[in-house]
């Protein structure tokens, strides 16, 4: 690094810029949600930031709605360091990471502030020291609410969801739990969802108020049950192969800046599901704000045995019960 920074400086004099603007990287943040969206406020936040810190020295440029690839696709680069970092979902890194599959059981979490403080305390800090043995370096948690699920019929009780062709994420614990409910969920890329749904490949779906907004789904979809039935986890992920060749200084700034981004994603999505709700209704859905949620819990009682086993009980208990 003194080498490099040496003759950066004697090249910076040749030319006659500035030894800074020679040494300026640019890192690609990659996320699949629209400029609207929590996730895009909270990249933008973390990028100022940063090169407000590294004094211009890292420029990180945001590339949304899906420009990098799928959830997926950028996860995958992110591990063999074709991107550099990701906003993404929980339920999107859970396949890579086992360990936080533990989030997608459903109805695990009373409300968002329960839901936020596993994920700020000391559970949520284990999860993403899970995540470097699986080529990732996780660097903060947020979410941006809970999620519920829209349909083109209304959704009441379990028996509603009977042969509901249900998008989902490709997450094994989403898959197997919209199964138990009698679903038939189908695996969507986020990016090709509005057209599945405006084209009758699926006939529902289930993501945040904020993302039902920001992607205007309110035009394929005519009912919302107001089901939260998952808390809609994302985090700030960093390629290992980027991370890890910066200067711990730059690491923590990283990290720090992460972190502080967090409360800017948070409260857009809390404030957007507080506005969301009144434009759905505008735009002509119909909103289910109570549910039968006993019989959910009843038909997901076979699902839940198994993710006890896969998971182990003592976890699940342990989020269940944390305040």
């Amino acid at each position: 690094m003194r080498t490099f920074a040496f003759f950066a400086a004697l090249l910076a004099a040749a030319i006659g810029l500035p030894a800074a603007a020679v040494a300026q990287q640019t890192l690609r943040l990659g996320h699949n949600i629209s400029t609207s969206s929590p996730y895009h406020l909270s990249a933008e936040h973390f990028a100022r930031l940063v090169q407000e810190r590294t004094q211009g020295r890292i420029r990180v440029q945001v590339f949304p709605a899906g420009a990098l690839g799928n959830e997926r696709d950028m996860i995958e680069g992110a591990q063999i360091g074709t991107i550099d970092l990701v906003v993404t979902s929980s339920a999107a890194a859970g396949p890579f990471v086992p360990a936080l599959r533990i989030l997608d059981v459903p109805f695990l979490f009373r409300d968002p502030a329960h839901a936020r403080s596993v994920l700020d305390g000391p559970l949520g800090a284990e999860l993403l020291a899970a995540m470097p043995p699986r080529n990732l370096v996780g660097l903060a948690w947020g979410d941006i609410g809970f999620r519920h699920i829209t349909a083109n019929r209304p959704v009441r009780t379990a028996d509603d969801m009977r042969g509901l062709k249900l998008r989902s994420q490709n997450n094994p614990i989403h898959l197997a739990a919209y199964r138990a409910l009698g679903a038939q969920p189908t695996v969507i890329g986020f990016n090709e969802l509005y057209a599945a749904l405006q084209t009758g490949v699926v006939d529902a779906n289930e993501q945040p108020i904020s993302i039902h907004v920001a992607s205007r789904f309110f035009e394929v979809q005519r009912n919302l049950t107001m089901t939260g039935h998952l808390v809609a986890s994302a985090l700030f992920v960093a390629s290992p192969s980027t991370f890890n060749r910066l200067p711990a200084a730059t690491q923590e700034i990283l990290r720090v800046a992460a972190r502080e981004s967090i409360p800017v994603m948070r409260n857009a999505a809390d404030e957007q599901d507080r506005a969301g709700l009144a434009t759905l209704r505008e735009r002509g859905m119909t909103i289910q704000e109570t549910f039968d949620r006993d019989s959910f819990i009843r038909a997901l009682q076979p699902a839940f045995a198994e993710f006890g086993r896969e998971l182990g009980e003592a976890n699940i208990r342990r989020i269940q019960e944390a305040r």
